[in-house]
């Protein structure tokens, strides 16, 4: 018990006196305030901001067990960002969705896929994290199972949304998933989040690198 005062005491300091962080969390909070003003369906909204709700629930639960890197704190809530505007637009057409049409040729809307890439993309660093502390896994095996573990939470993301659309809202389903008539939408989802995954591991691999031989240099 002593001990898990010791860890909430310097938790609650390194909160008190993380600035950055503070900065995070009050950016974040003017843009959900801002998103949530009109949004395209205020009942999709509602559903759609459920995964935001979850997460900030558990960051905050879990902040006295594992207090993440600012760096972490910014991927995470950079994702969040993307999330919460494409929320507000129930990931219909918005001003990024023009653009990638120019760009890719494309007439679908493919916001969300950009944010499916970025859950692998941005999350799967924090993750690593999270993981290296929970358990006991060699330095490879960790990206391994970090990018394992972002294809099952895709996958799992892809359940909660049908489970979603069919016990509380089957009226907007078609609107709340996002397909777009593409069969293949479900797998798309979850390729991009796993490719984000990789890129971002080898990144990091490559990066940690660079620094040990730097290191090494000195």
């Amino acid at each position: 018990m002593k001990e898990k005062g010791n860890i909430a005491r310097k938790s609650t300091r390194n909160f008190i006196s993380n600035w950055p962080l503070h900065a995070m969390i009050v950016i974040y909070a003017g843009l959900w305030i801002w998103m949530a003003i009109a949004p395209y369906s205020r009942f999709d909204w509602v559903l759609e901001n459920l995964l935001i709700w979850a997460a900030l629930i558990v960051l905050i639960s879990i902040y006295k067990l594992i207090t993440f890197s600012n760096l972490s704190y910014a991927l995470i809530g950079l994702f969040l960002a993307l999330h919460t505007v494409g929320a507000h637009y129930s990931y219909n057409e918005n001003i990024v969705d023009v653009w990638l049409k120019l760009i890719l040729h494309s007439e679908r809307d493919n916001y969300d896929r950009l944010v499916h890439f970025s859950f692998g993309l941005l999350l799967a660093y924090p993750l690593r994290e999270a993981l290296s502390t929970w358990t006991q896994l060699s330095r490879k095996w960790l990206y391994v199972m970090t990018c394992v573990t972002i294809l099952a939470l895709g996958a799992f993301y892809e359940l909660i949304e049908m489970w979603v659309a069919l016990l509380v809202a089957p009226e907007i389903g078609t609107l709340f998933l996002g397909t777009q008539g593409d069969p293949w939408d479900t797998h798309h989802d979850m390729e991009l989040a796993l490719y984000g995954a990789v890129i971002a591991m080898v990144v990091t691999a490559a990066l940690r690198r660079r620094v040990v031989k730097m290191n090494d240099e000195r």
